[in-house]
């Protein structure tokens, strides 16, 4: 397993980590993310999707499970806090929309049998008000250059 921790000490910069992710997009780039309510995952996905050029306003799935948003790659959003099982996100669709254009899933480690082995888990950590650890995690499986890109990142930050 290969990882990363960057720290951010803004919503904005966090922001930014997301945009990045966003530029380096991919078909089936899957990310994993995890946290505590509050922390982050939510700014990161806006960032992600601006990153993508995606212009609509990014909102938290947490009640509707799925946000799907249109764009050169479509982006994905899923969001498993609610969801008792994983029998839930099937009977939503998940095989077909866990597949395709650019997926994230927010509260990932409540389903990790769920989540691709090429994935990119992300953990964001509030150390305060605005500070946040997040550490980015993957294997040898994930895409090889979005990975290069993040060391890259994670190096200058």
């Amino acid at each position: 397993m290969n990882e990363v921790s960057l720290l951010t000490k803004s919503v904005e910069e966090t922001t930014a980590l997301g945009e990045y992710f966003g530029r380096l997009a991919e078909k089936d780039l899957f990310i994993a993310l995890s946290g505590d309510l509050g922390a982050g995952k939510t700014h990161f996905v806006q960032g992600l999707a601006k990153g993508m050029g995606i212009s609509e306003t990014v909102t938290s799935p947490t009640f509707t499970i799925l946000n799907y948003y249109d764009g050169n790659l479509p982006l994905k959003h899923f969001d498993f806090y609610r969801l008792d099982d994983e029998e839930d996100l099937y009977n939503i669709g998940w095989e077909e929309y866990s597949i395709g254009g650019v997926i994230v899933a927010e509260w990932a480690d409540r389903f990790p049998g769920l989540i691709p082995v090429d994935a990119f888990w992300i953990d964001i950590k509030r150390t305060g008000e605005t500070d946040r650890e997040i550490s980015i995690s993957w294997d040898d499986r994930a895409p090889e250059t979005v990975a290069k890109e993040i060391e890259a990142y994670a190096a200058c930050h």
